[in-house]
């Protein structure tokens, strides 16, 4: 709500009553946070009275607090900024907001402040800012600022006025922090909002099946819940949990119900009606007592009904009609007078079928009468046939490594110059009846000859070999090596080179030391398959 609402008088008069004759006992102060109880005794106001936003028309949160002279309205309801507070029967000449002690807000005497805001007729919105109420009273403390430096318990609100008689009034209780009335501040109570509820039907029930479900309500909590007398009751097996509004339980009956459930607080009540039926549960298999097995001739091809002998204790009567080979309820069907039930089986496809006879609303399924057949195929009825397929998988049981070249020649390499050759294509093959997996390394030694040159001069950088696509579950590596050692590729378990081998190569880059002798040097390369 964003609409700023105009206030029920124009302004503040100033205007006072004679003195009245009537004096009330005071009440016990109480706590900001607890309302004053609607009624007309001592300590009660006539009608509820909301702290409501200026602004919006919204009621402020209770117990909030707000500063002293902030402008503020009050009204009879919570959610209607727009209704009035109703005249006393026969109207009044006056009509006030005011301060005044607890328990005494009808004692014109007692009130420590007030404002005269016009006739006595019905009030829409109302000014009742503490620090608007600009006439002073003959109470203690008197005088809105002298309320705002004492601090305490008070009451805050309107009142109806005639003949020095306060016929009727509308207050909520307000607790003031002592201090100056430009900067002290206040908490107040708001009145309980009557409960709304806004669930308006019960979840799907099922006989045999828990269930549970919380009725949600709008309004001030706590909120006290009960089934309505004489609008009937739970359906069997449930309980309402009158703290929360929430049905549980195992419901015992299937079958319709009916019932209402209220809602209340300090604030009002309010009736939810609830209906429907308890649902018995589908069979999961069939129920095949001592008696009531018959057999039936298979219905011929084409055929869209059976029929069922029940008996004749069975006559004339109407019976759901299950379907056992999948559970199946195929509608309603009514025995003749000699009991026999006429049943449509054209939703049930070829094959063999169990078709029973069960009373409505019998939460145990005691089949009355049942048969056993077996539906013919008909001309346009998909069918099926089985093949048996078999298959052997061979393999070749090899294990193998080939490398294409036996020797890699370097050429003439400058001292601080780096050469790099192919190593060649490597074959590794892999079609062992037991698919393990397996490592492919490659090792080298130092190179030797007019002196000795470390193993680290020689780096190898393997890839898959060229025209080579590669598959999945083998894979070139691309885990560092170490001097002398590098991982080359690897299969994992499970997957076959097939007999055409994974294929394989690497770059080979030798880098002449810059202070190595001339000559030529020569080492060795070894390629190693493992199996995981």
């Amino acid at each position: 709500m964003n609409k700023k609402f105009k206030l029920g008088a124009a302004g503040l008069v100033t205007a006072a009553l004679a003195a009245l004759a009537i004096v009330t006992p005071g009440a016990a102060y109480a706590d900001s946070s607890v309302a004053p109880v609607v009624g007309s005794g001592t300590g009660q106001t006539d009608e509820a009275l909301y702290v409501l936003d200026n602004e919006t028309g919204e009621p402020f949160a209770a117990g909030a607090s707000l500063s002293y002279g902030l402008s503020i309205v009050g009204g009879p309801s919570a959610t209607d900024p727009v209704a009035t507070f109703s005249a006393p029967a026969g109207g009044a000449q006056f009509a006030f907001t005011f301060i005044s002690p607890r328990g005494q807000e009808r004692d014109y005497n007692a009130w420590n402040a007030m404002s005269n805001i016009g006739s006595g007729t019905e009030q829409s919105l109302v000014a009742i800012g503490p620090s608007a109420q600009a006439t002073t009273g003959t109470g203690t403390p008197a005088g809105t600022a002298a309320v705002a430096a004492a601090g305490g318990d008070y009451s805050l609100g309107v009142a109806w006025v005639s003949n020095n008689v306060v016929l009727k009034t509308a207050f909520t209780y307000i607790s003031v922090v002592s201090g100056n009335i430009a900067t002290t501040t206040f908490t107040f109570a708001q009145p309980a909002v009557a409960p709304t509820i806004t669930t308006t039907a019960l979840n799907a029930l099922t006989t045999g099946a828990a269930f549970t479900q919380t009725i949600a309500a709008t309004g001030t909590t706590p909120i006290a819940w009960s089934v309505k007398s004489g609008s009937g009751s739970l359906p069997a097996g449930l309980t309402l949990d009158s703290a929360t509004g929430t049905i549980s339980g195992t419901p015992t009956t299937a079958g319709a119900y009916s019932f209402t459930l209220t809602a209340s607080n300090n604030g009002g009540s309010d009736d939810q009606a609830f209906s429907g039926r308890v649902a018995a549960p589908a069979p999961t298999s069939p129920i095949e007592p001592t008696t009531g097995n018959i057999t039936i001739s298979d219905p011929a091809k084409g055929a869209t009904t059976i029929t069922i002998p029940a008996g004749a204790a069975n006559a004339s009567k109407t019976f759901d009609v299950w379907a056992w080979s999948t559970p199946t309820k195929l509608g309603q069907a009514t025995t003749d007078a000699n009991g026999n039930a006429t049943v449509d089986i054209s939703a049930l496809p070829a094959g063999a079928h169990k078709v029973a006879l069960v009373l409505p609303g019998d939460a145990t399924y005691a089949v009355q009468a049942w048969v056993s057949f077996t539906k013919p195929t008909n001309t346009g009825d998909t069918l099926t046939q089985d093949v048996s397929l078999t298959a052997a998988v061979t393999a070749s049981d090899l294990w193998s490594l080939a490398a294409q070249k036996t020797n890699v020649d370097f050429g003439n390499v400058a001292r601080g110059a780096t050469s790099v050759k192919k190593l060649g294509t490597v074959t590794v093959i892999d079609d062992r009846n037991v698919l393990k997996g397996w490592d492919l390394n490659a090792t080298w030694q130092d190179f030797t000859g007019a002196q000795n040159i470390g193993k680290s001069v020689l780096t190898v950088t393997p890839a898959l070999a060229s025209g080579y696509a590669g598959k999945t579950g083998i894979s070139v590596s691309t885990a560092a090596g170490t001097s002398g050692a590098k991982k080359i590729a690897e299969g994992i378990a499970g997957v076959s080179t097939t007999t055409t081998g994974a294929l394989f190569d690497a770059d080979l880059a030798f880098a002449a030391p810059v202070d190595a002798a001339a000559g030529v040097y020569s080492s060795t390369l070894t390629l190693t398959l493992t199996s995981k």
